[in-house]
């Protein structure tokens, strides 16, 4: 599948009935629909729609070298100077678009990934490491123009000392097994800034004081035992006359609950 449409995307959020909390309800039916989610995802939806745009098309899209098919310039790997060029005038065109307002459009994720396989050499023959897994994800994630969230901070337990956890209380995410199928997460993770309106939650811990919280993955956000709790919603209302910021732009954010979480071997990087 080449550059998605607004619509293809909004269709395949809705199908994948993702577990979102708010408000101390799970939202059913169509996430899209949810007063919310409903606002942004139409804001993204249009990010989508730019894509397939006549006059710029050449701006936010480039031919994959591997299916020949249009794909977002934000997967775009820099090899050159010009290159740097594109990719900037490409998030100028999204960023405009919104009014610099939506903080994790999908191209600010879509750049992550792409530095992260741009560099996937350096993970080549260290322990743990599957390059290979990093460099198929990402081509996958740009031949099929998927959206992702991400987490990357512990939730904090005690502001004035470093908490050190039992092994009878998890809190902070941590693999907690290995099986044939893949690790094995239990705990929280924050700050997902658009959890449960994406294809994906890539997950990127750098923890250098425990081995088992220092991992890279990416799931699928309908992943069984992932739930994602957000946050009060800012949405004054569905009208952008009234509401003009709120009703376009609330881009929520989420605690991310791995309930022992199977992550497949395939979908990890480190």
């Amino acid at each position: 599948m080449p550059a998605i449409t607004g619509q293809q995307y909004i269709k395949r959020i809705d199908a994948l009935q993702t577990y979102i909390s708010i408000d101390g309800e799970v939202v059913t039916g169509k996430v899209s629909e949810h007063p919310a989610f409903k606002g942004v995802m139409q804001s993204q939806a249009k990010l989508f729609d730019l894509q397939h745009d006549e006059a710029l098309h050449d701006s936010l899209t480039y031919v994959s070298p591997k299916s020949n098919e249009r794909v977002g310039m934000s997967f775009l790997q820099v090899t050159k100077v010009e290159d740097l060029v594109t990719r900037r005038q490409a998030a100028r065109e999204w960023a405009l678009s919104n009014h610099g307002l939506m903080g994790r459009s999908p191209d600010y994720m879509n750049t992550t990934l792409m530095a992260l396989a741009s560099a996937a050499e350096f993970l080549k023959d260290k322990p743990n490491c599957f390059p290979d897994h990093l460099l198929n994800f990402y081509e996958y994630a740009r031949e099929n123009d998927l959206t992702m969230t991400h987490t990357f901070i512990e939730p904090q337990v005690n502001r004035q000392r470093y908490h050190y956890e039992d092994e009878e209380v998890i809190i902070a995410a941590k693999i907690v097994g290995k099986t044939s199928q893949g690790l094995v997460i239990k705990g929280a993770r924050l700050l997902a800034t658009q959890g449960g309106i994406t294809d994906e939650l890539l997950v990127l811990s750098t923890n250098g004081f425990d081995k088992e919280k220092g991992f890279g993955f990416s799931i699928p956000s309908d992943t069984k035992g992932l739930k994602f709790l957000c946050r009060q919603s800012f949405v004054g209302g569905e009208s952008t006359f009234d509401h003009p910021l709120s009703a376009r732009f609330e881009e929520m954010d989420a605690i991310v609950v791995f309930d022992d979480v199977v992550v497949p071997w395939e979908r990890v990087f480190y």
